[in-house]
């Protein structure tokens, strides 16, 4: 079903997004004398954890790139477990679905709504920060089609 490719791609896109710029700084470098080596247009104070440059997830988070690389695993796990025809107790799509959502939400609260990491000023979101949440989003959505689309049959109450 094209849900699982939709969360196939997202997941290419979220580990492909752990590799490029998440974060740039508004120095490429500083020279050797100091304020005297400054480029124009450049804030000496922009640093990331004490350097300046351009950074991705895994220079720039310790936890938070593997955490997403294991939510990169999700939709596999539930092509798998439908490949199989797994007998599940929840309905298939719903653990991807709370993956691609823990992933999207910890992307955006670590660079929007909690802050730019390192409390530093003039540190910009890169490429890789933006893919990673749209890749996240697409595991997501890849989720809530699958669960979507695998309706419940309905009990009759008192049946267990």
């Amino acid at each position: 079903m094209w849900s699982e490719y939709l969360g196939f791609a997202g997941a290419a896109l979220l580990f492909a997004s752990l590799f490029l710029t998440w974060w740039s700084t508004s120095c490429s470098h500083i020279g050797p004398g100091g304020r005297a080596g400054v480029p124009a247009g450049c804030n000496v104070n922009s640093k990331l954890d004490g350097m300046v440059g351009s950074f991705n997830a895994w220079d720039t988070y310790n936890i938070l790139a593997y955490v997403l690389t294991l939510a990169c695993i999700a939709p596999f796990v539930l092509a798998y477990i439908i490949a199989r025809g797994h007998e599940l107790t929840w309905r298939p799509g719903e653990v991807t679905m709370i993956v691609g959502m823990l992933a999207a939400a910890l992307v955006l609260l670590n660079g929007i709504i909690l802050g730019r990491p390192g409390g530093t000023v003039d540190l910009s979101p890169g490429i890789g920060y933006w893919l990673g949440f749209i890749g996240a989003l697409a595991i997501l959505a890849g989720g809530v089609i699958r669960q979507a689309v695998g309706g419940r049959l309905r009990k009759p109450p008192g049946v267990m």
